[in-house]
C-alpha cells in the first residue's frame, strides 16, 4: 500500500489517497490530543469524511474503521456532557455542536455501510461472515447512536435513520446471522453482542418515550438495554395475540415500532415484525420489586448508577412503555386558533394562583396579616441539611434547577421579577391534554415539569404536568402537557418531623375529580413527604386558627420536580 505524508499535521495518514495503512492510521489515533475534545472530533471527524470517499479493498475498510470506534466513543461522551443542565430551545451555538456530534456517528455509520458493500463485492462475502455481522452491527449501533443523540436534545431523528436500521437488520435475518457472537471493542473486550441483540436495544430505546423523558434517563435506559434487551423478542408473528406488549415494526418504512392495534389483528407481511416486550416489562416490574425490598443495587445488574431515588422512577417509565403499549385514551381534536399564557414549576403556579402574591413562609400562630405575610427568619444551613431555598431559580422561566453551593441571583429579585407567563401555540388537544408550541427564547421547561394554563375558559389557571418535549430548531418548543386539573388551591405545608426546614414551604391543593375517582390531592416538592409522613397544612380557609394536620396516604404521580400525593385530615382545625 502507498502512503504519502499529509502536509496538514492533523490530517489523517493517507486522506486523499486510494490506500492507508493500518499501522499508520493507528499511530495518528494516538497521536490525538483526546484531552482537548473538541480538536479531536473535529479531526476524527475529517478523517472518517475522507476515509469514506476512496474505493478500499475488500475488509480493509472495516479494519480501519474498528480503528476509530473507541476514540469516537470518548470524545463523543466528553462533548455532550454539557447537555446533563440543558436548555430549550438550544441556542446556535449548542444545536451546532449537536448536530455535529449527530453527524460524527453518521460518519462512523456509513464507513461500516460501506465496510459491508466492500465486502459484498468479494467474490465469496459469505465466506467472511462474521466480518459481515460484525460491519452490520457496528453500522447498526451509530444509527443508533444518531437517534440517541437526537433523544438527548430533543432534536427530531435524521429523516432516512430508521429506514438504514431496518434494511440492515433484514440482511442479516435473511442470511439467519441475527445471534452470531461478535465482542463489543469499543467498550468491553469480555462483552458480547449480537445483530439481534443491537436491534431491540435500538427499539426498544425508541420505544420507551424518549421525547417524555428526563434527560438523563435516556442514557440510563440505553445502558439498562445493554444488559437486559435480550428480555424482548422479536419474530414474524407473535405467540399471543394481547395487544399489551405487542408493537409492529415495518422494515420498509422510515419509522420506529408501533403497538399493535387494538381493534384489529395484523396480517402477516414480508415487511412485518412484531415485537414483544412483556417479558421485558416482567423483568423491569421485579427489579422496581426487589429495589423496594432493599435488594442491593450491585446484585441486581441494572447497567446504570441506581444509587438515587430516579432509579425507581426510570424503571417505571419503562414498565409504562414496554408493559402496555403508548396507546391514546382519547382522540385530539384539531388546533384552535388561539393562544394560551403558561408559567413553569410549583412555584411559578403557586404565585400566579394566589392573585402574584409574595409567598412568606407563615408562622404556625396566625397572625393579624392572615395566612402568607409574616416570614419565620431562615436559619443558616449547615452541611447535610435541606433548604428548599436554595436552589437556581430560571429567570425566564421560573422553573428550580438545583445547583448546591452555587450562589443565588434570583433570591435578590422580588418574586414579580422571577416568574413569568409566555405565549404558547395551541397545536391540539384532547380531553386528558394539549400539544403547545412556543416560538421565540426565554423559556425554560423540562420533561416532568409542572405548568399552569391560563385561556382555556375556566379563567383561572389550569394545572398540567409536561409528558413530551421536542425542539426542532433554534427557535422551537413543542410540549405535551397532560392535564391535572382545572385549578389549584395556593396552600402552605410544613413536614411534622422534618427539622431542616425553617418554616412552610408554598404547595397546591388539589380539588377531587369525581368523574377519574380520584380524591383530593397536594402538590409538593419532590421529596418533601412520603406515605405515612405528617404535614401541616396551611390555606385561606384556615388563615386564621391553627394549622390543619394531613396525613400523607400514597404517591400518586412522581417527576423529578414535584409529587403528587392523597391525603386525610389527621384532626380539623
Amino acid at each position: 500500500m502507498s502512503h504519502v505524508a499529509s502536509a496538514d499535521p492533523g490530517a489523517a495518514p493517507g486522506v486523499g489517497n486510494t490506500q492507508v495503512r493500518i499501522r499508520d492510521t493507528r499511530s495518528w489515533i494516538a497521536s490525538l490530543p483526546l484531552a482537548d475534545s473538541v480538536t479531536s472530533a473535529e479531526r476524527l471527524y475529517r478523517a472518517l469524511s475522507d476515509l469514506n470517499r476512496p474505493e478500499l479493498e475488500p475488509g480493509h475498510r472495516l479494519d480501519l474503521m474498528e480503528l476509530y470506534a473507541q476514540p469516537v466513543v470518548g470524545v463523543s461522551t466528553a462533548l455532550q456532557a454539557p447537555w446533563a443542565y440543558l436548555r430549550l430551545p438550544m441556542a446556535p451555538k449548542a444545536r451546532q455542536r449537536a448536530e455535529f456530534l449527530r453527524n460524527l456517528h453518521g460518519e462512523m455509520a456509513c464507513g461500516y455501510q460501506y465496510a459491508l458493500r466492500d465486502l459484498f463485492k468479494a467474490h465469496h462475502p459469505w465466506d467472511r461472515k462474521a466480518a459481515v455481522c460484525l460491519a452490520a452491527e457496528r453500522a447498526m449501533h451509530q444509527l443508533g447512536e444518531v437517534l440517541l443523540r437526537s433523544y438527548q436534545v430533543y432534536m427530531p431523528g435524521p429523516a432516512g435513520v430508521w429506514r438504514e436500521i431496518h434494511a440492515l437488520y433484514r440482511l442479516v435475518e435473511e442470511r439467519g446471522l441475527l445471534d452470531h457472537p461478535l465482542t463489543r471493542v469499543w467498550e468491553d473486550a469480555g462483552a458480547r453482542v449480537t445483530v439481534r441483540n443491537t436491534y431491540l436495544r435500538v427499539l426498544l430505546l425508541g420505544l420507551c418515550g424518549p421525547y417524555q423523558a428526563p434527560q438523563k434517563d435516556c442514557l440510563r435506559i440505553n445502558a439498562f438495554l445493554w444488559n437486559w434487551a435480550d428480555k424482548a423478542s422479536i419474530g414474524s408473528r407473535p405467540g399471543v395475540m394481547n395487544p399489551a406488549g405487542l408493537f409492529l415494526v415495518d422494515l420498509s418504512a422510515d419509522v420506529p415500532a408501533r403497538p399493535v392495534p387494538r381493534e384489529t389483528t395484523p396480517a402477516a407481511g414480508p415487511n412485518l415484525r412484531v415485537l414483544a416486550t412483556f417479558g421485558l416489562a416482567r423483568a423491569v416490574h421485579e427489579l422496581i420489586q426487589q429495589l423496594r425490598g432493599r435488594e442491593p443495587v450491585r446484585r441486581l445488574a441494572i447497567g446504570f448508577d441506581c444509587g438515587d431515588s430516579g432509579c425507581i422512577d426510570v424503571l417505571r417509565h419503562m414498565v409504562r412503555f414496554w408493559g402496555v403499549g403508548a396507546y391514546r385514551q382519547y382522540p385530539r381534536r384539531s388546533a384552535r386558533d388561539s393562544e394560551l399564557s403558561l408559567c413553569v414549576g410549583l412555584k411559578a403556579l403557586h404565585f400566579f394562583s394566589s392573585g402574584r402574591k409574595l409567598f412568606t413562609s407563615p408562622l404556625a400562630v396566625p397572625t393579624d396579616h392572615g395566612f402568607g405575610y409574616r416570614a419565620v427568619p431562615k436559619p443558616q444551613s449547615h452541611a447535610g441539611e435541606r433548604n428548599v431555598d436554595e436552589a437556581f431559580i430560571d429567570l425566564d422561566g421560573g422553573n428550580v434547577f438545583p445547583e448546591p453551593g452555587a450562589s443565588n441571583p434570583a433570591q435578590r429579585q422580588p418574586a414579580e421579577e422571577r416568574f413569568h407567563t409566555h405565549q404558547w401555540d395551541i397545536g391540539d388537544e384532547s380531553a386528558s391534554g394539549l400539544a403547545l408550541a412556543h416560538r421565540g427564547g426565554g423559556v425554560s421547561v423540562r420533561v416532568g415539569d409542572l405548568v399552569g394554563i391560563r385561556g382555556l375558559g375556566a379563567g383561572g389557571w389550569s394545572v398540567g404536568v409536561v409528558r413530551r418535549l421536542t425542539s426542532p430548531d433554534t427557535a422551537r418548543v413543542d410540549i405535551g402537557v397532560k392535564m391535572l386539573a382545572p385549578g389549584a388551591l395556593p396552600v402552605a405545608v410544613k413536614p411534622t418531623d422534618d427539622a431542616t426546614l425553617a418554616g412552610y414551604v408554598p404547595a397546591l391543593r388539589l380539588a377531587e375529580i369525581p368523574a377519574v375517582c380520584q380524591p383530593p390531592t397536594l402538590l409538593l416538592d419532590r421529596g418533601l413527604a412520603s406515605p405515612g409522613k405528617d404535614l401541616e397544612l396551611l390555606d385561606e380557609e384556615n388563615g386564621s386558627g391553627p394549622p390543619c394536620r394531613v396525613r400523607v396516604l400514597k404517591v400518586i404521580r412522581c417527576t423529578a420536580s414535584f409529587e403528587q400525593v392523597v391525603f386525610t385530615p389527621v384532626c380539623q382545625p
